[in-house]
């Protein structure tokens, strides 16, 4: 793996590896491992009812809107926001999905039905479908793996959102453990609760936990956007303490290592301690367990728990009775008609969507 690394590692500093986007958007879709796909739904589903019924639980102990000041209270927010945009997406490639195959596969079998009357009359058929791009090498023009599943621009737009909400949960979630436990808690002096317990602890589960399952990719070079969000925060921190306004004890801050009243050196100290210490090492940690993950799927290509793209969308989602083989697709490109990209997994392009049929494969339906 160590060649791979830092292959891995120079293609991470590239303009390309800034986008939100994917060349293969079933990516933020898809698990990593061969998990049916209902199962995958109903975990994603779960994991966004629990941590919804988690936030809204801390929410109304905490009896006060200033619940919303902490950064431990905004990560598990945007962890919430993030399930639930991944099980609306999810849902919604389902959607897409399984009427396309279930019209692709009447019109295929329509198809194959003239065929065999105009063989049997001695006559030669040939398809008058005109397409955007060549079949797969080896696989005959009206093979059913040419086919791409519809890809609607604002299904791209959520898919970033999601991808975008996924890099922040990681990497937020690991920096409120470490500062909970390291600062915190050793300072309040108070009994644990289940609240704090969940909120400061089972967060990091959850994201070591999405991360080892689904399919989503780090970039090393999104840490600029991590960078972007926390600099935010730290600026409203600012403007709250020097406004006057308190906390919910009736403190002027809402940290008091971030006292940018009374203790300013201390508070940027601190500040940058986050920035460029605990924020690069948590991103950098990610993007390592990531490949770990992209290291252990290809070690297990083939086996039971490698994941099957095809035979996953086709035959899972699409519920096509006999899926079709792996060997038929090319697997540098996406099962969705997206354009443009080398369809690598760690080569970005623009997500394009499907918004004109001449830019993608027609479609047989």
């Amino acid at each position: 793996m160590g060649a791979r690394w830092i292959q891995y590692w120079k293609e991470e500093f590239t303009v390309r590896k800034l986008h939100l986007s994917l060349s293969k958007p079933e990516l933020l879709l898809q698990p990593q491992w061969n998990i049916p796909h209902n199962v995958w739904l109903l975990y994603r589903l779960f994991m966004m009812v629990y941590t919804l019924c988690w936030c809204v639980y801390a929410g109304l102990q905490f009896g006060t809107p200033k619940w919303f000041l902490f950064l431990s209270h905004i990560s598990y927010c945007l962890m919430v926001a993030y399930y639930l945009v991944a099980f609306c997406n999810l849902v919604w490639a389902f959607r897409l999905v399984r009427p396309f195959c279930k019209s692709h596969l009447e019109t295929s079998s329509q198809e194959n039905h003239k065929a065999q009357k105009h063989e049997q009359r001695g006559m030669r058929w040939r398809h008058s479908r005109t397409r955007s791009s060549s079949p797969p090498e080896g696989s005959p023009e009206g093979d059913e793996s040419t086919a791409f599943f519809p890809f609607p621009a604002s299904l791209a737009v959520s898919l970033q959102l999601q991808w975008f909400l996924h890099m922040l949960m990681g990497s937020f979630a690991f920096i409120v453990t470490f500062l909970y436990w390291a600062i915190n808690y050793p300072a309040s002096r108070t009994p644990l609760t289940a609240h704090d317990i969940s909120l400061h602890g089972g967060n990091t589960l959850q994201v070591l936990l999405d991360y080892a399952l689904s399919a989503t990719p780090v970039c090393l070079s999104h840490y600029l956007f991590l960078l972007l969000v926390n600099g935010l925060y730290i600026l409203f921190t600012i403007i709250y303490s020097l406004a006057g306004f308190t906390n919910h004890i009736g403190k002027p801050y809402i940290y008091s290592v971030l006292d940018f009243g009374g203790r300013p050196l201390v508070a940027s100290m601190f500040a940058l301690g986050i920035c460029l210490g605990l924020l690069p090492f948590f991103h950098f940690l990610l993007w390592n367990l990531h490949l770990l993950r992209m290291h252990l799927a290809a070690r297990l290509k083939g086996g039971r728990l490698a994941i099957q793209r095809e035979a996953w969308w086709w035959g899972g989602v699409g519920g096509r009775p006999s899926p079709i083989p792996v060997s038929c697709i090319n697997a540098s490109t996406s099962v969705f008609a997206v354009t443009g990209g080398s369809g690598g997994t760690y080569t970005q392009s623009p997500l394009s969507p499907t918004t004109h049929a001449k830019r993608t494969v027609t479609s047989p339906l």
